[in-house]
């Protein structure tokens, strides 16, 4: 029984599932405990959402003239996107790591997943079938529920550098600042 959504269609709604999850979390207050909520349910949707790309898309990715090194690039952002999921697993919501984390994550999450869309996807809709497509998308939808949600053990090592700006001070802080030197 096929729902029209092909495994491209299917990828990019998910895509768009989490850009709202992240929304969701950037319009609470800093160190609410909801934001730790969605955050849970876009780790869920992100490690099943890439089992189901390293399942099914990546076969299909390798078949392209620079397959294997755009499947590498995925890995990659695969394996950062769970070693920071995994270090804010371990986070308290209240605290400073876990804004910056989190910050970290929607940034490399979206840098991954307009990657794909811009690269990837047009590549593949060019090349594959559609019918293999539509049947993909079908299987994607009827494994996802069974894939564990929990991010696989990734080496401290797998942590991208913090490059995000520090948080600026308060202007009382650059007042005080000013005042005091």
């Amino acid at each position: 029984m096929s729902s029209q959504r092909d495994l491209l269609d299917q990828l990019t709604a998910e895509h768009r599932a989490v850009e709202v999850l992240f929304g969701e979390m950037a319009g609470l207050p800093l160190g609410d405990p909801q934001r730790k909520e969605f955050l849970d349910e876009a780790s869920r949707a992100l490690v099943r959402h890439a089992a189901a790309e390293e399942r099914h898309l990546h076969p299909l990715v390798r078949r392209l003239p620079n397959g294997d090194e755009l499947i590498e690039r995925d890995r990659a952002d695969h394996s950062t996107i769970e070693a920071l999921l995994g270090a804010l697993r371990a986070c308290s919501v209240e605290s400073q790591d876990f804004n910056r984390l989190v910050a970290q994550l929607d940034e490399r999450t979206t840098r991954h997943m307009s990657a794909e869309e811009a690269q990837i996807f047009p590549a593949l809709r060019e090349t594959v079938n559609p019918t293999e497509l539509l049947a993909l998308g079908d299987e994607v939808r009827s494994t996802e529920a069974a894939e564990p949600a929990v991010p696989r053990p990734q080496p401290p090592s797998a942590l991208p550098p913090d490059d995000l700006r520090p948080p600026q001070r308060s202007l009382r802080e650059r007042v005080r600042g000013f005042f005091n030197s």
